[in-house]
């Protein structure tokens, strides 16, 4: 028994953003001067007290003077008599000042103020506390907030030409307009208070307005100019004494160290500005460094330390009811709790985050698309990905809404994040297009942007590694792995994944290895979640090498270390489990392991609204479902192992046949507008397409014109891409529908008692060890094993079918004998063998994976003589057992009597206007035949809902890209495209008897082998019929011959008329086909099925 191999890759490690550095305005600007002792003491000083200790006093405290400068300035705003006492101590503590540091600014500060009318002196002192009300509102508010404050301040100093006053401003609204993420409103403002500022001479506003362009230079990437900048603001910071300044620049340049990497000098920059500003009491610069403390030791890998500085801050934050950088600090907390695995408690912290910033506005380094984007991560990691595809959806529209802040790193990370889930839902093309945009929005240069720049090549990697393309992955990996911009939790999680490419490329020692240096890693960091995964991969590996005991061990370590934290990896811990104990036969306990790994699966699964996102989530997980079906078997449990098979398969069929359909009028105006916009477009591009076709001559096949541009070509994929979502939205914001049931599986008894005597169905289930096939008859139950794997009977089929693509092949026995001989011998042998077929005169099949495209009718049976499958039985098909109960079950009136044959293409395929002639022949009155011109789509939409047969002879094409627009080709007009394609197939309403698709592969729900969807959840033509109403539909494998497809049509509908049954007609038709040495080449008739719906 081989054990489980059901993963391809890794999945989506936890790979968020790290914790941000901010950078230290040392402005000031949200700091509130107060009265306290010092400033006391100072005051009487500069009273009466002795010039030479004012001096000293004022060169030592050098805040404290501006502080009580600024108090004293207001005081002598006031009466007469408060000016009298105010001016002569602020005069003389000016000049003390003037002495101290070289700067007489004060001076003629005070001077001026001293100089104006009463009336113009409180002027001043409201245009002051308009400046000062802004710097309170930045915090509480928001920037856009204090912008309007201090843009009322702005207007009162211009008024009285208050050169200093204008400057502050001008330097506070270029700080807001940073705080704002609008960096070049922040320039402009500030290099106006620049001209200001050098003007007056005011020294330490001219060190500010340096720092902050400093710091708008960091955030548009240019590092070298900001490093400039902050060396210029220096000699400033040093002439007017500005310790907070110099403690700020030497903040900013710990930051521009981080950036190249040199942690160790950011880290002594940060301490050495840190005792400084709890030096002079600056609480704001303590919380900013504490914050970027906490960012060093995340990226040492110190969570504990990081925790700790983080919650320090914080805790500054509240106690200053700063609420804007409170919501920075809280979204780091946020991201440093998803390291750690604790996805519910960084959903907590980060939402309150969201909450801050919906209030206030965004902060220097975050917004509202950030904290989105990581929600959105929070709960994918959660397992909860339908409100993660919520949250990335509120990204996206705030990301639209124009005058929203949107920096090249917030837009890369959201795209970034639009790739990991849709890796998540196995889109590996959607995946691959965001993972790339996202690299192109990263900028080089800041630090932000390299990591979502690294990190999008690593989800790059990961792409192919779903893709099986083991070396190039590895090779993305390895160079990766040295880069600055990484910390150890994201290099071990990219270990993990050089681990992976190396097992799949037989370098199993290499594998061991980085998979061991990664779980070491992510155990010491504390980040339990990754820890798992890796531990699953590592016992995946164990597995395969045939070490069950060691792989049992290390998946239950996983299990333990996640304990009960929600986690979309524990599926795969239990399903490893699962695996491992039935590759030393405990089959009891490894059936309990691979159902809890189902359980996870459909948890997920179950909480996303549409049918089409639950099967591409469970796209790479359906080896689960057949693992427990032969596990099942192997218990002798026959018919829980078949409900399994039935509960792999169909699953998105079954699904809509349990909610019913959306009426058109559910859907809203703006919805409906667009999608007639964007059918419009796919409608112009078409016709920018469709010259002249390229088929080859006489098939029902015709392939894109050759002189299609490439950019018309993936313009129309772009605009067919964007009509699918559109759709997947009209659906799901359709009330009614999300609060629709899942269908359910049916019991094995039901289908048994739904067969007649003379019936049996045979459902194949291919695993990667064996293939298993289910017979069910009315009164038994069996499972064989074919004893052929998955991988061969692929190999087969593909073999098989080449051999019947030719119709000039002839119909020689050695060209496709031998290949059908094998499959028959493999897949229906054995059932013979045991008897079970006796008496049974009609097979249902319903197959799996590959063999959906093989013509089981030509299956050559032992002789003598050798017979073809169809000889010997009459053959159907369905969907599933569960959807073909579900489809007998459903409610449905009278079929018509009328009979519709259309064939709109007869100039290119005049076989067709023979076939749907003779139709109207043999059914004469009872037949509306359109040829040419009048078989319209809208003729079609008008007249199917009351026939009771339904053909149509032309062209079928298949989209294997977008299978939503795969379609067959009716005329235009009437407001129609002329295509009738899957999507609006699913919206019809019929009542007919049988749906005829005389097409190409019609069958099939995509265009290669390798294109069938794991699990079957087919989204096709024929599904989209049976589900508008159709009884039966009978379909194509293969591009069919027009000619011989024209006669086999003619006899089917000759014993059709005759009263027998659809699949008996069927089988007298092609059994005919075979008989005529013309068309014996199984080409001409094999690749006709009939899929039961009742």
């Amino acid at each position: 028994m081989a054990p489980l191999d059901r993963l391809r890759s890794s999945g989506v490690h936890c790979r968020g953003a790290l914790a941000m550095i901010s950078l230290l305005t040392a402005l000031s600007i949200l700091s509130q001067a107060v009265q306290n002792p010092e400033t006391d003491s100072l005051r009487a000083l500069a009273r009466d007290g002795p010039d030479s200790a004012l001096v000293e006093r004022v060169r030592q405290r050098n805040d404290e003077a501006r502080k009580l400068l600024s108090q004293l300035r207001t005081a002598a705003g006031g009466s007469e008599d408060s000016a009298q006492v105010a001016f002569p101590v602020a005069e003389r503590l000016a000049s003390a000042y003037a002495v101290a540091w070289q700067d007489s600014f004060f001076v003629r500060w005070i001077a001026r103020f001293r100089s104006l009318p009463p009336p113009a002196r409180q002027a001043t002192l409201a245009a002051d506390s308009a400046l000062r009300a802004g710097k309170a509102t930045v915090r509480t508010v928001g920037a856009d907030a204090a912008l309007r404050v201090w843009r009322e301040s702005l207007r009162g100093y211009q008024t009285l030409a208050d050169s200093a006053g204008i400057a502050a401003t001008l330097t506070a609204m270029g700080a807001g307009f940073y705080f704002a993420q609008r960096y070049d409103s922040a320039e402009s403002y500030l290099g106006l208070a620049q001209g200001y500022a050098e003007r007056i001479r005011d020294y330490r506003m001219l060190g500010n307005v340096l720092n902050l362009l400093g710091l708008v230079n960091w955030k548009r990437g240019d590092l070298q100019r900001a490093s400039d900048l902050y060396a210029r603001a220096k000699p400033f910071r040093e002439r007017s004494g500005d310790v907070l300044g110099l403690a700020a620049d030497q903040s900013n340049l710990g930051a521009l160290s981080m950036t190249l990497g040199d942690l160790a000098g950011a880290r002594h920059a940060f301490e050495s500005a840190l005792a400084v500003v709890r030096s002079i009491g600056d609480a704001g610069g303590i919380a900013i460094i504490l914050s970027n403390l906490g960012a060093i030791a995340e990226r040492e890998g110190d969570y504990a330390e990081a925790v700790a500085r983080l919650r320090e801050s914080l805790s500054i934050r509240r106690e200053q009811g700063n609420q804007m950088y409170e919501a920075q600090t809280l979204v780091n907390l946020g991201r440093l709790a998803l390291r750690r695995g604790d996805f519910p408690g960084a959903v907590t912290t980060l939402s309150e985050a969201a909450g801050i910033t919906r209030r206030i506005g965004p902060g220097p380094d975050i917004n509202e698309i950030d904290i989105h984007v990581e929600l959105a991560e929070a709960r994918a990691l959660m397992g909860d990905l339908q409100r993660a595809r919520t949250e990335l959806e509120r990204a996206e529209a705030l990301a639209s809404r124009p005058g929203k802040p949107r920096s090249g790193a917030s837009l890369a990370e959201l795209a970034r994040a639009r790739g990991d889930l849709a890796l998540k839902f196995n889109q590996l093309t959607e995946a691959e297009r965001q993972y790339a945009r996202a690299q192109r929005l990263a900028r080089p240069e800041t630090m932000e942007d390299q990591t979502s720049r690294i990190l999008a090549r690593q989800g790059m990697a990961e792409v192919l590694l779903q893709r099986e393309s083991y070396p190039r992955a590895q090779a993305i990996l390895e160079q990766l792995l040295p880069m600055v911009g990484l910390d150890p939790h994201n290099r071990a999680n990219i270990r993990v994944e050089i681990g992976l490419a190396a097992w799949r490329r037989g370098d199993t020692a290499l594998a061991r290895r980085a998979f061991g240096e990664a779980i070491d890693t992510l155990r010491s960091l504390g980040a339990p979640a990754d820890e798992a995964k890796a531990l699953a991969m590592l016992g995946d590996l164990e597995v395969k090498a045939g070490r069950a005991l060691a792989a049992e061990s290390l998946y239950r370590r996983g299990l333990t270390r996640l304990g009960t934290r929600p986690a979309a990896s524990t599926w795969q811990l239990y399903a490893g489990l699962g695996g491992a104990l039935r590759s030393r036969g405990a089959l009891a306990e490894a059936a309990g392991e691979l159902r809890k790994g189902i359980e996870q699966i459909e948890r997920v699964s179950g909480g996303l609204p549409l049918p089409e996102h639950r099967a591409a989530f469970r796209e790479d997980k359906w080896n689960v479902y057949v693992e427990l079906a032969f596990v099942e078997r192997e218990r002798g449990r026959t018919e829980a192992a078949f409900e399994t098979s039935e509960r792999l398969r169909e699953r998105q069929m079954l699904d809509l046949l349990a909610q019913g359909r959306v009426a058109a009028g559910d859907v809203a105006p703006e919805l409906a507008t667009r999608e007639q916009d964007l059918r419009r477009r796919m409608a112009e591009l078409t016709r920018q397409l469709e010259a002249s076709p390229d088929s080859a001559p006489a098939l029902r096949d015709p392939a894109r014109p050759g002189a299609a541009t490439r950019a018309t070509d993936a313009a129309l994929d772009s605009a067919q891409e964007a009509y699918r979502a559109l759709l997947l939205e009209m659906r799901e914001a359709t009330p009614t529908y999300a609060a629709l049931l899942h269908g359910e599986v049916a019991p094995t008894r039901d289908v048994m008692s739904a067969l007649t005597p003379d019936e049996a169905l045979l459902e194949y289930l291919a695993g990667d060890s064996t293939t298993v096939v289910f017979v069910v008859t009315r009164d038994t139950v069996a499972a064989l094993d074919l004893k052929v794997s998955h991988s061969t009977l692929a190999a087969q089929v593909d073999f098989a079918r080449s051999t019947l693509a030719s119709p000039t092949a002839g119909a020689a026995r050695p060209a496709w004998w031998p290949s059908l001989r094998r499959l028959y011998r493999q897949l229906v042998a054995p059932v013979e063998a045991t008897g079970l077929l006796a008496g049974k005169r009609q097979l249902l099949i319903a197959p799996h994976a590959e063999l959906h495209y093989l013509p089981f009718a030509a299956l050559v049976g032992p002789g003598p003589p050798e017979q073809l499958l169809v000889e010997r039985y009459v053959l159907e098909y369905v969907p599933s057992a569960s959807v073909w109960l579900r489809l007998r079950e459903r409610p449905g009136g009278t079929a018509g009597s009328g009979v519709l044959a259309l064939a709109p293409r007869t100039a290119a395929l005049p076989g067709s206007q023979a076939e749907v002639a003779a139709i109207g022949r043999i059914y004469g009155d009872r037949a509306r035949v359109l040829i040419g011109a009048e078989a319209t789509e809208s003729a079609f939409r008008a007249l199917a809902p009351g026939q009771g047969v339904i053909h149509l002879a032309t062209y079928g094409v298949l989209n294997k890209y977008n299978p939503l627009f795969s379609y067959v080709e009716l005329g235009a007009g009437g407001g129609e495209d002329g295509r009738l394609e899957v999507h609006e197939a699913f919206g019809l309403t019929l009542r007919t008897r049988l749906l005829v698709l005389s097409a190409c592969q019609t069958g099939v729900g995509a265009g290669t082998l390798a294109d069938v969807p794991p699990g079957d959840d087919w989204v096709g033509l024929v599904q989209g019929f049976l589900y508008a109403g159709a009884s039966n539909v009978l379909a194509t494998l293969w591009p069919v011959a027009d000619v011989a497809t024209a006669r086999l049509m003619e006899r089917f509908y000759r014993e059709l008329a005759a009263g027998q049954p659809e699949a008996e007609a069927l089988a007298l038709a092609q059994r005919a086909a075979l008989r005529n040495p013309s068309t014996a080449h199984p080409f001409f008739w094999a690749g006709f099925t009939l899929v039961r719906g009742r």
